[in-house]
């Protein structure tokens, strides 16, 4: 058995000790994920059991089938990415960590050499300085990756929920919804609206849609073609759209693009829209003291 196989299976056999160490530098970091005191039962014995991860990837650099070690490296950076990403840690808080990884990992590797110096040679133990370093670094090359990519799906998805609460339909009375728009409207709002208010009228079983844009402080070219192609869209599907909140402002650029808004009722406020509809009496209720 060569050496290097046997101080592979002396950092399995020591894991638990190596990972033990690690702990013990952990309220050494700034970042508060790890160096916390209230880090529960659960959370602790997670971290030790993704230690241990870290201690077998790292170990299998020292193997001759180069392929174990890249597979321990894919499952390891989904692994510890992911979590990290759901539990809100800070990239360079993981990154400091895995520093004092290496640092406990390297003691270990000193401590075989120790126990082995009948074998073991000062080339053996450059070489093994090369490896670990090198592994770590990869290790850490790939976490970035996977971290960015769990994040950015993270992100996508609060862009996408917030983009559904930006356009939220309201059933206000039987087949009477509105849609009150507040805020800015970018590309990706427009997007959003054009794709779900449509779906949200038929699944509400809604025909009539206020569509309120008295919350809307600008409309610009692209909003208020958006706004044409959704009332064109809800026409399709048998929804009669109504706007309300309509300025001078937007009125004028409507008219300068060219867009045709005859066919469709409008009106000053959405108090008029729904009185037009004949629902006063909720109004009347909605805006008493």
């Amino acid at each position: 058995m060569n050496k290097e196989q046997l101080l592979y299976e002396y950092i399995i056999e020591h894991s638990s000790d190596i990972t033990e160490k690690w702990f013990s530098l952990r309220f050494e970091l700034k970042g508060e994920f790890y160096s916390s005191d209230q880090l529960s039962a659960e959370m602790k014995k997670l971290l030790a059991e993704q230690h241990t991860l870290t201690n077998k990837t790292i170990a299998s650099s020292f193997l001759e089938d180069q392929n174990v070690f890249e597979e321990h490296v894919s499952e390891w950076a989904v692994t510890v990415a992911k979590n990290r990403v759901e539990q809100d840690a800070k990239i360079h808080e993981v990154v400091e960590a895995i520093s004092n990884s290496r640092v406990t990992f390297w003691d270990a590797v000193i401590q075989f050499s120790k126990e082995q110096e009948n074998v073991v040679t000062n080339e053996d133990i450059h070489r093994w300085n090369r490896i670990v370093n090198q592994a770590f670094d990869k290790l850490i090359t790939e976490f970035c990756k996977q971290y960015q990519k769990f994040m950015l799906l993270r992100l996508t998805s609060q862009q996408e929920l917030i983009g559904e609460l930006g356009c939220p339909v309201i059933s206000i009375a039987e087949e009477i919804g509105i849609l009150p728009l507040i805020g800015s409207i970018d590309t990706r709002r427009a997007h959003v609206m054009l794709e779900s208010v449509p779906a949200k009228c038929i699944k509400q079983q809604i025909t009539s849609l206020v569509i309120d844009l008295s919350g809307v402080p600008i409309v610009d070219t692209m909003v208020a073609r958006q706004l044409f192609n959704l009332s064109q869209t809800l026409f399709l599907l048998g929804v009669k759209a109504v706007f309300s909140g309509i300025r001078p402002d937007v009125a004028q650029t409507s008219i300068q693009l060219g867009l045709d808004f005859d066919d469709y009722e409008t009106y000053g406020t959405l108090k008029q829209a729904l009185a037009r509809m004949g629902v006063q009496c909720i109004i009347e209720e909605n805006i008493q003291p």
